[in-house]
């Protein structure tokens, strides 16, 4: 028994220390790509089948694999497109839809990354020591290391600098998610009118209040109910909340996280020099939402501008229309603010976007499009501050690689013909609802990863084919592409993925 035990855990030990290896020589060795694209397909899968062996809390309600696929990828890469009713699914599933959104976010991948940076550079400088101890040491050699003792310094500070973003990121996501849990959980408890809709739905206001956090800190757009935020429509400081998560998890990130170093700098919470080196040398420590004084300021007037010019535009081309129906003044601006914000990144709707004016909609796929970070004049202070090493990096990149990459526009419009050809019968049964407008803003909607959707309806259907009034027909709360084919969904899961890891295209074109 006890060599049996002995063999037993010798090869647990060597099972532990080859999984190690492995891991260590993927993070270290494999292209970023590859690495963001495997992680994404393992938590897809294992989502996928957790989704699948747990039971929905409908017993009547039978899920498809299909369905069950594309709604683990909608939640890996926080799009937020719903093919099935959310209320169909047990607590579990909820649960498991959360920690795949949060897993899935960019700030959980940026912390991630921030670790592995900070590793990376441990291990260079225990390998930098060991080398040197090796090493037997002259005295002009000693000369030599003394006046290159700046360089040194400037590493270390570095190293440091990283170790302590790591530490405000871990901080800053904690506090937002456990802070934002609770308002929502007090705001719930407190306010009769939503208490009324969760308590109406069986829903467990905890459970709401974590999911909802999650979704809008994460951009993730999965709600527990079947209508996202439009039973909410009237509540004017759970919106508020929640855009306040929205904008501290997306495109305000690198505003806040700039605002959150010069505070601890002024609290002296830290050592003088990390937060000071980090607010001076941007560049120099190379965490990509840490952004210049004046690029953060740019972006900060541009996510205004556009937020601004979208509720100007949704108040004056819809205040009188159905889309604002019982709702107060305020209520309306609060809500134009609202659809505002999540256009640009979560996706998460008060209002029925099939009931938005057109013009409003085009705008919104503009949004929907443009990456969260833009600004307009991003372009020549990148040229600007280029870096000559990673110029010619850039250059050296793979030629075939860059041969086979798409403009973000190409890739659209030939996945948009795609899901044409597989939606071709229901583009001539039923062109209200499949309108080449409706495909278009929903595969903008994947590409993006918003979760926007302008829905289905069945009084359109009856209004263009008045002899199918005797045929069961019933809305149902999801998304567009809900009503698609299994051939279109998933397509739309290929550009769910494709958007998620759009980022990588610079670095390739």
């Amino acid at each position: 028994m006890p060599i049996r035990l002995h063999i037993f855990v010798s090869s647990a030990r060597h099972a532990i220390s080859s999984s190690v290896f492995i891991c260590r020589f993927i993070a270290f060795h494999l292209r970023p790509l590859l690495i963001h694209l495997a992680y994404f397909l393992i938590i897809d899968v294992l989502g996928f089948v957790a989704l699948v062996v747990l039971r929905p809390s409908n017993h009547r309600y039978n899920p498809r694999y299909v369905d069950m696929f594309f709604l683990s990828t909608s939640a890996v890469t926080v799009t937020g497109l719903a093919t099935t009713q959310m209320e169909d699914l047990s607590s579990s599933q909820i649960l498991v839809l959360t920690l795949l959104m949060f897993l899935g976010s960019e700030m959980f991948l940026s912390f991630l990354g921030l670790v592995h940076e900070s590793g990376k550079q441990n291990r260079h400088d225990h390998e930098n020591r060991r080398v040197g101890s090796a090493t037997s040491c002259e005295e002009s050699q000693l000369e030599e290391a003394t006046a290159q003792t700046p360089p040194t310094n400037s590493d270390d500070i570095k190293k440091r600098c990283l170790r302590y973003l790591v530490f405000v990121m871990l901080a800053y996501m904690i506090i937002i998610l456990v802070t934002g849990s609770l308002l929502v959980f007090m705001y719930i408890a407190h306010v009769s009118s939503a208490r009324d809709v969760v308590t109406r739905k069986s829903i467990n206001k905890a459970l709401f209040s974590v999911s909802v956090t999650v979704s809008s800190f994460t951009n993730g757009g999965l709600l527990p109910t079947n209508e996202s935020m439009a039973v909410f429509s009237s509540n004017n400081g759970l919106l508020l909340l929640l855009i306040s998560q929205i904008l501290a998890g997306s495109t305000l990130f690198p505003v806040f996280l700039r605002l959150v170093i010069w505070a601890l700098r002024g609290l002296r919470l830290a050592r003088a020099e990390e937060p000071g080196f980090i607010m001076s040398n941007t560049r120099a420590v190379g965490f990509n939402h840490l952004l210049p004084s004046m690029k953060t300021a740019l972006l900060a007037a541009m996510e205004v501008a556009l937020v601004a010019i979208a509720v100007m535009l949704f108040c004056c081309l819809n205040w009188g229309s159905a889309v604002f129906a019982g709702l107060t003044s305020l209520q309306k601006i609060i809500n134009a603010l609202f659809m505002a914000v999540n256009a640009r990144q979560a996706g998460e709707n008060s209002i029925d976007c099939s009931l938005v004016a057109p013009a409003v909609l085009v705008l919104f796929m503009a949004m929907m499009y443009t990456p969260s970070l833009t600004t307009f004049f991003s372009a020549c202070q990148d040229h600007k501050q280029s870096n000559p090493e990673q110029d010619n990096k850039a250059r050296k990149g793979n030629p075939f690689l860059k041969r086979m990459t798409l403009s973000p526009l190409a890739f659209n419009a030939a996945l948009t013909m795609l899901v044409c050809i597989t939606e071709r019968r229901s583009l001539s049964t039923d062109p209200l609802n499949f309108s080449t407008f409706n495909i278009v803003f929903e595969v903008i909607s994947a590409y993006g990863n918003i979760g926007l959707s302008t829905g289905y309806s069945c009084s359109r259907l009856l209004l263009m084919q008045p002899e199918k009034k005797g045929i069961a027909c019933h809305d149902k709360p999801y998304s567009f592409s809900g009503w698609w084919s299994d051939s279109g969904k998933l397509v739309l899961v290929f550009v769910m993925l494709y958007g998620r890891l759009r980022g990588f295209h610079k670095h390739t074109s």
